[in-house]
């Protein structure tokens, strides 16, 4: 499934009832997946060590429409260092590594094989965090 994940609906859910006020993160993180993730952040496979050897990316996210945001700058994982396939989901994460999945979406292009060498980037507007 796609959308906000467990952990940002159970902290909603917490700040909504008065017993936990949830840190707002200091910057989101991209990351790829060959799968999806689910609300739980159980599915699917990380692929972004393998795409970037630094791992996730930052990205920084506009105002809220509706029920969804998108980046507001290109995001680029740089030349691929190795052949990846079925690249079909992206995660945001509150942290560059480890921390916390806040939602998922399927890549918009639908996804696919990434290539070793090749450039990996996403244009402003493409990955839309949505409900």
């Amino acid at each position: 499934m796609s959308g906000n994940s467990t952990y940002l609906a159970q902290a909603v859910l917490n700040w909504a009832r008065g017993t936990a006020m949830p840190t707002a993160p200091s910057a989101l993180y991209v990351a790829l997946f060959n799968g999806d993730p689910t609300d739980a952040g159980t599915g699917g496979t990380e692929v972004t060590t393998s795409v970037r050897t630094a791992g996730r990316v930052a990205a920084p996210y506009g105002a809220p429409s509706g029920k969804g945001m998108t980046n507001t700058s290109a995001v680029s994982f740089g030349n691929s260092a190795n052949t990846v396939a079925n690249v079909t989901h992206f995660a945001v994460f509150d942290a560059a590594s480890g921390g916390n999945m806040l939602g998922s979406n399927p890549l918009a292009s639908g996804g696919g094989a990434i290539t070793a060498g090749s450039t990996v980037s996403f244009a402003a507007g493409a990955l839309t965090w949505a409900e």
